[in-house]
């Protein structure tokens, strides 16, 4: 093959580990000589470390298992779903036990590897001989759902837990039952090594120590997992137990994410460690037979491995999982995963990290040196800011995709749900809203920040010129689903776009469009390979995408082909392996170098050969598509859907008969019994093994039932006619319509009032709860006695409002102006963070476990009881006043 761009690359990884391997980790265990640890990655293969030095030694594909033993003779047992294996080196299985039926089903092995106890929700308790897998004894039933089960190290004592909270012990040779108490629900059991004592995990965090066979506490052991080092509070739930070889030290881990290590003869906490986000919550943990080591799994990829001797740990800092967005500038690079955000400087490789809270997480960088990270729906710039900081804004919803960021660096586009949100970077306003017909996967912004390209159902090209407006949609193939967008310098797109979306194929092509006629210009197939992020390299003539397994690709746009695939077999499929049905990963470039995921799950930076510069003019596509023609009038209420014929067709899981037909009619639309000439709209909900029925038009639309439903939502004029009182009895209208989808769509209602103008209006007996009030003037508006559950008021100029009496519960007022509003209302669990409430009312307001982070409540008048408050060193207290 001819020599590619990567042969000469210079690379550069951060996050790189010992104990680290492609795959999700789930249950692991050591050997019985301490020195080897085995962990079973996409519940596939089984993959073994040296606890030395944290290399790879062996890898073996096995029958599907979610939890790992190992034997002595070098066997491994593996358990799911409530069935057991025993599985031998050559991968042949020995011997299989219990049944598929139970889903919660769990599994324990003796550590002298004689015993097996299959439990379970809705399944017997049985014991079975290891060697010949035979039925030994099936234990009577639990009071409650057996959470844990151990062993003594003999095989002498068998021990249960259950969600009711009963401890019993067993003579695990004849079955019977020696003794049971009651406490909290129990989470895991351990014996000492000369099961004499019991070790017990539970739910509220407690750690207890029982004498065997009695299950007589033992006086002065009274451990505890709480949330306050992680600056909760809250008793966190204890998840795994282990004793050390010579019984002097207890292990146990709780939710809070650390490993506390106990005396059993003092009760005394001896020292901690602690677990990495990367981890799952409870993560799959597992005491050396020596002693000597601790080890954690459940995550994707990196182990974690520490010393027990002096609790160093065994492994780096690895690159945090798993990761959906990075970014890379000239001084560091940035990945952001779903618990963390992790950031490297790239002279020094010095590393850094915040927590982040829910995904979709993203990050880009800009040429100030500062960041932009996306957390869920919040937007932070400036520092990789903390949890605890301020969002420079805040989304309608939850994101659907990445960030994308303007060339200029002075925009930034969302993907939130059906919409494009535009916002500005330095002032902090949102510039644009672009509506889709469904979810968005991706946005980017085009030459000269002129325009911008969206995928949903379709690429959507949008003019940014004056007034935002869509210019041209290119229709993709139905049931596809984009993984990566990007623009060229000129003007070209690049789509990467999976025709197959299900978890065992790909059928993924690079699709480079020509913007100004929509025309696609090129096809770059992989097929059975899953394409991810694409980006422009260098001066925008050679494209890099991601690809599953670690992969970093790369096509030349002009000549339309794969570096590295020669041309006779670009359309061959490539051999695929369960690594590569991973999912592929984000991607960053900063001219010529780009950041990726190899395959170890690390931060990779190279450095590619540069390449010319992209020849041509811009794409600005304002003046050549611009088709000027007459402004049609607002349509709105009963001559909304005049002419319109509808045919409903299939079953429909949200929109009732009576919803669809009377508010088709109520907006002018007629209804249609059969299909037939006359027809313009079909709206088609399910339609099983059945096929569409003959005699509808071939110009029809067809509408999804969820864009159906947006159809006959009130547009934004009519809400804002209804709620401003501009029709007659627009409270009375605007309740009926609300009331009427809320019968088959609950709360949601999704008709946005952002930015909407109710100054001084009376709305009293308006339905506003879980409604979208952001950036709204509402100086002076009376919301006295009004249910405004979940309603957002992000940023709104609310000076003067009266929310006396009103249900506020979970609502949000983040960076809000309520200046000398009246407040006096149920606030719990509502946010004020960043909002000025200078002169404002609380004094009867009940404020239990609100968020006043950064607030300004100088001459406020606040509640003489409140519970939970959050608030920090940014709060401004009235005078003489403070924290409750």
């Amino acid at each position: 093959m001819s020599r590619t761009p990567l042969d000469s690359s210079a690379r550069v990884v951060y996050g790189a580990t010992r104990f680290n391997a492609p795959g999700s980790f789930s249950g692991l265990a050591f050997s019985s000589d301490s020195r080897e640890l085995s962990v079973l990655a996409d519940d596939t293969r089984l993959l073994t470390f040296s606890v030395e030095d944290g290399a790879l030694v062996d890898e073996r594909v096995l029958d599907v298992g979610r939890s790992l033993f190992c034997l002595p003779d070098g066997d491994v047992i593996t358990s799911t779903w409530g069935q057991a294996r025993r599985l031998k080196p050559s991968g042949r299985m020995a011997w299989k036990v219990g049944t598929l039926d139970n889903k919660l089903g769990n599994v324990s092995v003796s550590p002298d590897g004689t015993r097996l106890i299959t439990f379970g929700e809705e399944q017997d308790t049985r014991v079975w001989d290891v060697e010949t897998g035979a039925l030994l004894h099936t234990l009577p039933p639990e009071d409650g759902q057996l959470y844990a089960a151990a062993f003594s190290a003999d095989g002498a004592w068998l021990a249960t837990g259950s969600s009711r909270g009963m401890v019993r012990v067993f003579d695990a040779r004849t079955g019977k039952e020696r003794a049971k108490r009651k406490r909290t629900k129990v989470l895991a059991l351990a014996f000492s090594p000369d099961g004499s004592l019991l070790l017990s995990g539970h739910g509220v965090g407690d750690v207890r120590l029982w004498e065997v066979p009695g299950l007589a506490p033992r006086a002065g052991f009274t451990g505890q997992h709480t949330f306050e080092a992680t600056g909760a509070s809250g008793g966190a739930g204890c998840r795994w137990v282990a004793f050390s070889p010579d019984g002097a030290r207890a292990y146990s881990l709780g939710n809070e994410r650390w490993v506390r290590v106990w005396s059993v003869d003092s009760g005394e906490e001896l020292s901690h460690l602690t677990v990495p986000r990367r981890h799952a919550q409870g993560s799959s943990t597992a005491l050396s037979p020596d002693g000597k080591w601790l080890a954690t799994g459940s995550t994707d990829g990196a182990l974690s491995v520490w010393s027990t001797e002096d609790g160093q740990p065994c492994t780096g800092d690895a690159a945090p999982t798993d990761i959906e967005g990075l970014a890379l500038t000239a001084r560091a690079v940035s990945a952001a995963s779903r618990s963390t955000c992790v950031t490297w400087e790239r002279a020094t490789g010095k590393r850094s990290e915040i927590p982040t809270t829910f995904p979709p997480t993203d990050v880009k960088g800009l040429a100030s040196g500062e960041w932009v990270r996306l957390d869920y729906d919040s937007v932070f710039v400036g520092e990789l800011l903390g949890e605890e900081s301020l969002p420079a804004f805040q989304l309608g919803t939850y994101a659907s995709g990445p960030l994308a960021l303007s060339r200029s660096q002075t925009w930034i586009a969302a993907s939130a749900d059906h919409d494009v949100e535009v916002w500005d970077v330095q002032r902090k306003v949102r510039v644009a809203t672009l509506t889709h017909d469904a979810r968005v996967q991706a946005c980017a912004f085009g030459p000269q920040d002129a325009w911008l390209v969206s995928v949903d159902t379709a690429v959507r090209i949008w003019s940014l010129v004056g007034t935002p407006r869509l210019l041209r949609s290119i229709p993709l193939k139905a049931g596809g689903v984009a993984r990566g967008l990007a623009v060229s310098a000129r003007g070209w797109i690049a789509v990467s776009f999976d025709e197959d979306v299900n978890h065992y194929h790909a059928r993924c092509a690079i699709l480079v469009v020509d913007p100004r006629d929509g025309a696609v210009v090129s096809r770059l197939a992989r097929p059975r390979l899953r394409l991810g992020q694409v980006a422009f390299v260098g001066e925008g003539t050679r494209l890099a995408v991601t690809g599953s397994g670690g992969r970093l690709l790369l096509a030349d746009v002009a000549q339309a082909r794969w570096h590295d695939a020669p041309e006779e077999a670009r359309d061959e499929e490539e051999e695929p392996t369960r690594r590569e049905e991973l999912g592929a990963h984000p991607l960053a470039v900063d001219g010529n170098h780009v950041a990726f995921i190899g395959e170890d799950r690390s931060v990779a930076v190279i450095e590619l050969d540069a390449v010319a510069r992209e020849a041509g003019e811009p794409f600005l596509l304002e003046s050549e598509t611009r088709v000027v023609v007459p402004a049609e009038p607002v349509r709105l209420f009963e001559q909304r859907l005049a002419g319109h014929h509808f045919f409903f067709e299939g079953r429909f899981k949200q929109a009732s008969k009576a919803l669809r037909e009377v508010t088709v009619k109520e907006l002018g639309g007629a209804v249609v019994a059969k299909p037939g000439p006359v027809v313009t709209d079909v709206a088609r909900g399910e339609l099983g093994k059945g096929k569409p029925k003959a005699g509808v038009p071939t110009k029809a639309r067809v509408l999804s039932e969820e864009v159906l439903i947006r159809l006959l939502l009130p547009t934004r004029e009519e809400a804002f006619a209804m709620l401003r009182g501009e029709v007659e009895d627009g409270l009375g209208r605007w309740n009926a319509w609300r009331e009427r989808f809320r019968r088959d769509l609950g709360e949601r209602f999704p008709v946005p009032l952002t930015g909407i103008d109710l100054s001084g209006r009376r709305l009293s007996e308006a339905m506003l709860d879980v409604m979208d009030f952001r950036e709204a003037k509402l100086v002076g508006t009376d919301f006295s006695d009004v249910n405004l559950f979940d309603a957002d008021f992000r940023g709104a100029d609310m000076r003067g409002a009266n929310l006396s009496r009103a249900h506020c519960y979970r609502a949000i007022f983040t960076l809000a102006d309520l200046r000398e509003a009246k407040l006096s209302a149920d606030l719990m669990t509502t946010r004020f963070d960043g909002a000025d409430l200078r002169g404002a009312d609380l004094s009867d307001a009940n404020l239990d476990y609100a968020n006043l982070s950064g607030a300004d409540l100088r001459d406020a008048r606040l509640p003489a009881n409140a519970r939970d408050v959050k608030h920090d060193a940014k709060t401004r207290w009235p005078k003489g006043a403070g924290p409750w």
